[in-house]
């Protein structure tokens, strides 16, 4: 083992470098070149150990840095250079689990002309991430990667513009209690132009991209699946103001899509095309009428499903609407919206909407007329708004009308020394985007805020909440709550949270994420994630006296998941402290960090991971 005295005497030739860090203005390197550089940096202790890591402990030395500057002028060129060694950067106020290092670059090029040019360069290791987890406390990751980017635009005044952009990254990352890793790389390439004649607003763009990646089945059988997406788009839209201060509007896209999601691929093209005109010949009536199209609904679908993958594209051939996905398929829908302002607050609404969709080898239509009736005032002090609209929907799929009813309440308001807000929304029986289903909903939220001792004191709370389901489907909903409280006094505030949530979601190289407005029965049963658990936390913080701030979290989540026939329960557990004491230019800083988290379909004991330090940091800024 280490002496103190030894460890003192390592120390302390970097504690006099902290102490005898110049500080000096910009530094100009020739005639031309301008530079300035600052930054912090740290010495001192620190240890790290757990179960699944190899234990460690010893003089520890980081910081980060940013030069800058410009070469001639800064809209000729100009470069920022961001290098971290041993640092979190992450936006929070605790230090990370894990010292990552890495460096930001970034520079432009005749910046001030009519054909400015960029490039950036971004590089990490041992990065602190997040694997999500809806409603919840995200999982932590560990992870590494790298990217870069370079553009070009021509921008020359009566010519139409251009922009190129492409991209280029990649990275890998590991989940702490389980012994599965995943990775994604990307490469994307667009092009972008617009022009203006006759008063039309011309804008074309062209991307193409690809993505790889491995997905970790941490829920599930502990194995990674493979996702793999090409995409290759044109888009085209263009706009002209008309009569009545009325506005057109028309775009056209065209997507080829070669996915691979989950063992499962889809290869096609999808056309979107619509259209929105709009007038508002006085100030208190206005009116607009839409329409789209496209020939491939299942292709849309596809596209909206997996935000997470890049291109955002996937199918099946394995169930439901997907299990057909080969199948010709389209949707249309025309629509047409009146409103009319009967008075100072008083809005009135009329809308009809018809829409045709084929899909699964039948065709199916509605026809949706509604009304909505929306006031707002100033009223006690505060503000109020409320809303309700009723919608009738017939269709070749029912036996009769459906009808349908939505209404919002916003208020918000001073109350006997007491801060109130709050907001409250009801669907029921709302079309989905599939016309052959109907889904209901609600959301809430709430503030409470009030101070006490002349000031000195502060209380607020908040609570939260949603829920969405099919109407014609039993257990296929979405729902969360979530509470918080904190009390502030004399410069320290101490808070709670509680949260839950559950319901069904597909996983992604981000993690669970919940789909959109879709049935579940729509997609295959293997893609289907379950999910429900709760979380509570704790923390306590401030600066109870001069030069001195000190912070303590603590954090606890459990969950259950259940895909393809297996469950697996996990656990999420995080304690972070630290204190910061200035002494003259210098600032001691002290920290503890404990991570436990476990999923139980790994077959591994819960992982634990423990780190501290101990030091010292200056800020410098040397020229």
């Amino acid at each position: 083992m280490v002496s103190r005295f030894r460890i003192l005497d390592r120390a302390l030739p970097g504690l006099l470098l902290l102490l005898a860090l110049p500080a000096a203005g910009q530094i100009q390197v020739g005639d031309n070149l301008n530079m300035n550089l600052n930054g912090i940096m740290s010495a001192g202790y620190t240890g790290s150990y757990g179960n699944q890591i190899d234990s460690s402990h010893g003089l520890n030395f980081g910081g980060n840095g940013t030069l800058s500057g410009s070469y001639y002028d800064p809209n000729f060129l100009s470069f920022t250079l961001s290098p971290y060694y041993n640092q979190a950067r992450q936006n929070s106020e605790f230090r990370s689990l894990f010292d990552g290092g890495g460096l930001d670059f970034n520079t432009s090029i005749f910046g001030g002309s009519h054909f400015p040019g960029s490039f950036g360069f971004t590089k990490s290791w041992n990065s602190e991430g997040n694997f999500n987890m809806p409603g919840l406390p995200n999982y932590t990751t560990r992870s590494s990667g790298q990217g870069f980017n370079i553009g070009w635009g021509a921008f020359v005044p009566d010519w139409p513009s251009f922009s190129a952009t492409f991209t280029d990254g990649g990275g890998d990352y590991s989940i702490p209690g389980s012994n599965e890793s995943g990775s994604n790389n990307y490469k994307n390439l667009a092009l972008r132009s617009t022009y203006t004649i006759a008063g039309f607003n011309l804008s074309a763009g062209y991307n193409l991209g690809s993505s790889a990646s491995t997905i970790p089945l941490v829920f599930g059988t502990q194995t990674v699946e493979q996702v793999h997406s090409d995409n290759d788009s044109f888009t085209f839209s263009a706009s002209h103001r008309l009569p009545m201060h009325g506005s057109f509007g028309s775009s056209f896209s065209r997507s080829s899509i070669n996915a691979d999601y989950l063992g499962s691929s889809y290869n096609g093209t999808v056309d979107v095309w619509n259209t929105n005109v709009g007038m508002n010949p006085t100030d208190k009536l206005n009116f607009s009428v839409g329409t789209g199209y496209t020939d491939s609904l299942t292709g849309s679908l596809f596209q909206s499903l997996l935000p997470a993958t890049e291109g955002g594209a996937s199918s099946s051939t394995t169930g439901g609407l997907f299990q057909q996905s080969q199948m010709s398929s389209s949707a249309f829908y025309l629509n047409g919206v009146v409103s009319y302002r009967f008075a100072k607050g008083l809005l009135g609404q009329v809308d009809l909407e018809r829409r045709q969709q084929t899909y699964l080898g039948n065709s199916y239509s509605s026809n949706t007329y509604g009304g909505n009736l929306s006031y707002f005032t100033t009223v006690l002090g505060g503000f109020l708004s409320a809303s309700v609209n009723v919608a009738d929907t017939n269709g070749n799929y029912t036996n009769g009308n459906s009808i349908g009813f939505s209404t919002n309440v916003t208020f918000n308001r001073a109350l006997l020394g007491w801060a109130v807000s709050g907001d409250f929304s009801y669907a029921q029986n709302v079309q989905a985007y599939l016309i052959t289903y109907t889904n209901s909903f609600y959301t809430f939220s709430g503030n409470l805020r009030r101070r006490f001792l002349d000031g000195r004191m502060v209380w607020s709370g908040s609570a939260a909440g949603s829920r969405s389901a099919f109407t014609s489907q039993p257990d296929t909903g979405n729902s969360s709550q979530s509470y918080s409280s904190s009390l502030g006094f004399l410069r320290v505030t101490a808070a709670a949270s509680y949260a839950k949530s559950d319901g069904y979601g597909l996983l992604g190289g981000a993690g669970l994420t919940q789909p959109p407005v879709i049935p579940p029965g729509t997609v295959p049963a293997d893609w289907i994630i379950l999910y429900g658990g709760n979380s509570y936390s704790f923390s306590l913080g401030g600066s109870p006296m001069r030069k001195l701030t000190m912070g303590a979290n603590y954090s606890k989540s459990r969950s259950n998941t259940s895909t393809g026939g297996v469950g697996s329960w996990n656990n999420n557990e995080q304690v972070n402290a630290i204190l910061n004491y200035q002494v003259r230019k210098l600032m001691f800083t002290a920290g503890y960090g404990r991570l436990l988290q476990s999923f139980s379909a790994s077959g591994l004991p819960p992982s634990n991971l423990n780190n501290f330090y101990v030091g010292f940091t200056r800020s410098f800024n040397f020229f």
